[in-house]
């Protein structure tokens, strides 16, 4: 990045202190130094007979020492800096600059590199322990690189530099506000990196190609791929986020061309690529690939380990194949492979979420029996599957077994005990459970604070949930689509279906969240019941409009209203086929047949004419009807 030439963000000069850094020297005569901690730090400043005599591979072996200490004194970093000789080597700041940084007072860490006691103590290897470790928010990590570069013009920035730049703005991304942080990262990369005459490697590719991923902007990565492949970088690091991200959103032709591509420069594939592959596979319902891929490693004489096996599991158990998934973890037993907590975590948690609870339990005993530690995530996981289940008996067991096991509950944790409450009606209970969870230092995030909502308005608290919601609101915590559907909710069956609806358009005004269909269903159910049929038809259409699919709700819904007797409830589902038909939404037009047909009202021909063709597919049906057959001549 080149010598800036804006000064110092006011964000970022606040945070450095304004005295100066105390040398070596006067630091020996001044004793009353602003920065050495307080009487609360009462570890023992370092012996001064250790610094007359002590060479530096000693000194340098006593500042290692303090930066891999778990919680480094300020005094003792401190008062080994004061009595470090005016030649000390340079070596030494870095540590000393990771060791402020893990203290109590970690802004001491900008502190000391800002205003170094020597200039021979700023060079590239402490400025690159100064990006890894300072304790500044993301978007000021560009600043402070080139005010640093500014402020020292000696100090000639690496390739490393740029990457751990790059990293710590790419890991810092949000979903609120992740253009911010690619646009620099794209920067960095194409402006920055060059005027230093340096070329990106793998790893500056890898982290801005994950970024741009993660963030969905596939088609992006795919183009910085093919950037890094012409610049003559390859590199599987790379490709396996981008295949991912393909995977995850269902583009297996997509991912199949650019896993060809990947072979084609001659970029062999990484184990990481083939546990990649195979969760991707899996999740999209594509476990034949998926065992092509398992054939493939063998060939390749690629062992299978624990993180291969891992990731078919939570693959099929995120296609619903709890059963097969079990079978895998116990055929790494047979194999000698011992399943982990992370193993262990998917297969607990798929059939806890499936109300299979019992088997959850019997898997929980096999792991416990297997030596396996659980971890705050399969307890959570257990928790939440008893809770589901109205077992809170069962939940308050393993609740305090987790704090017998020094394993600290986390907000996952508290949010299932307080729906479990709720869901057996103990809600005196969940809010204690709340109020646990606060005093434990837990903040609630917007699941949580669904979840109270919800559990308030089911049980007649309305004025209550709404009191939650603002709360919500002044903390600056944006509503979910859940935490919206329950506050609707509860205003409905409150009968304030106007204040619904207000809240409905104050959320789409909002834009924090996407109303679904359980969110419309519920608007519609509470104009029905209101009488109210011109509206519901109003919402309905713009429920259409905005591209949500009705689903059986949505249509019995409307048929509870409607007098079926007279033929009106068949005209509104036929009228609702056509509108859909016309949108080029045939699944969720023939959703609705079904729905007639098990109403007991047949639709007109021309009707079912227009659904099946929009339904089947020619090529399609042609090679099922030919597969079958295939099947048929094998017997």
């Amino acid at each position: 990045m080149p010598p800036p030439t804006s000064p110092l963000p006011l964000r970022l000069r606040r945070l450095i202190p304004n005295p100066p850094f105390y040398a070596a020297a006067a630091a020996r005569r001044c004793h009353s130094d602003p920065f050495v901690s307080s009487s609360s730090d009462d570890e023992s400043p370092l012996a001064d007979e250790l610094f007359p005599a002590a060479g530096a591979p000693t000194l340098l072996s006593v500042a290692r020492s303090l930066a891999n200490s778990p919680s480094p004194s300020v005094s003792s970093v401190l008062g080994f800096l004061r009595r470090l000789p005016t030649d000390a080597s340079p070596h030494i700041f870095p540590h000393l600059i990771a060791a402020l940084s893990r203290s109590p007072r970690p802004l001491l860490a900008l502190h000391l590199f800002l205003r170094p006691p020597t200039s021979a103590a700023t060079t590239h290897h402490s400025f690159n322990s100064a990006l890894v470790r300072f304790p500044l928010p993301p978007h000021l990590l560009p600043a402070f690189f080139s005010h640093s570069l500014r402020r020292f013009p000696r100090l000639a920035p690496t390739l490393l530099s740029f990457n751990l730049l790059l990293k710590c703005v790419c890991s810092s991304l949000v979903p609120r506000n992740h253009r911010l942080y690619l646009e620099v990262a794209l920067r960095v990369l194409h402006h920055s990196i060059p005027r230093w005459n340096l070329s990106p490697d793998k790893f500056t590719y890898s982290t801005v190609v994950s970024a741009l991923a993660d963030a969905g902007q596939i088609d992006d990565a795919v183009a910085l791929v093919h950037e890094m492949v012409v610049d003559g970088v390859v590199a599987a690091e790379a490709f396996n986020p981008v295949l991912s991200a393909m995977l995850r959103a269902g583009d297996v032709t997509g991912a199949a061309k650019l896993f060809s591509f990947m072979q084609l420069k001659g970029c062999a594939p990484s184990p990481a690529t083939y546990n990649v592959l195979l969760h991707g596979l899996l999740v999209c319902g594509k476990a034949s690939a998926a065992m092509g891929v398992m054939r493939r490693m063998e060939r390749e004489d690629v062992t299978p380990g624990v993180m291969t096996y891992g990731a078919i599991v939570d693959g099929l158990v995120r296609c619903g194949r709890l059963e097969d998934a079990w079978k895998v973890t116990e055929e790494m037993g047979r194999k000698g492979l011992a399943p982990n907590e992370f193993v262990f975590s998917p297969v607990i948690t798929g059939f806890c979420k499936s109300g299979e609870v019992d088997r959850a339990s019997r898997v929980w005993d096999a792991m416990v029996a297997g030596g396996v530690r659980p971890n705050v995530v399969l307890y959570s996981a257990m928790i939440d599957g008893f809770a589901r289940c109205g077992k809170m008996t069962e939940a308050e067991l393993l609740f305090e077994e987790m704090a017998e096991a020094k394993c600290v509950p986390n907000i996952v944790t508290y949010s299932s005990m307080v729906r479990g409450y709720f869901q057996i009606g103990d809600s005196s209970q969940a809010l204690s459970v709340w109020e646990e969870m606060l005093r434990a230092g837990c903040t609630p995030n917007a699941v949580t604070y669904s979840i109270l909502i919800n559990g308030l308005c089911n049980v007649g608290r309305s004025k209550d949930a709404m009191m939650v919601w603002k709360h919500m609101l002044g903390r600056g915590c944006a509503p979910d689509t859940i935490a919206y559907t329950s506050m609707i909710k509860g205003l409905c069956v409150s009968g304030m279906v106007d204040g619904g609806l207000r809240l409905f358009y104050d959320m789409l005004a909002r834009g924090d969240a996407d109303p679904d269909v359980i969110c419309y269903n519920v608007l519609l159910d509470g104009l029905l019941r209101a009488k109210d049929l011109p509206r519901a038809m109003d919402l309905l259409n713009q429920m259409l409009d905005k591209g949500c699919d009705p689903d059986t709700v949505t249509c019995n819904t409307f048929l509870r209203e409607i007098e079926v007797g007279q033929g009106k409830g068949r005209e509104f589902l036929e009228g609702l086929v056509v509108r859909l038909c016309n949108r080029k939404r045939n699944k969720a037009a023939g959703e609705v047949v079904m729905v007639m047909l098990a109403k007991y009202i047949v639709p007109e021909p021309a009707i079912l004419d227009m659904v099946l063709r929009g339904v089947c597919r020619r090529k399609r049906v042609s090679r099922v009807i030919d597969k079958c057959w295939d099947e048929i001549w094998k017997f």
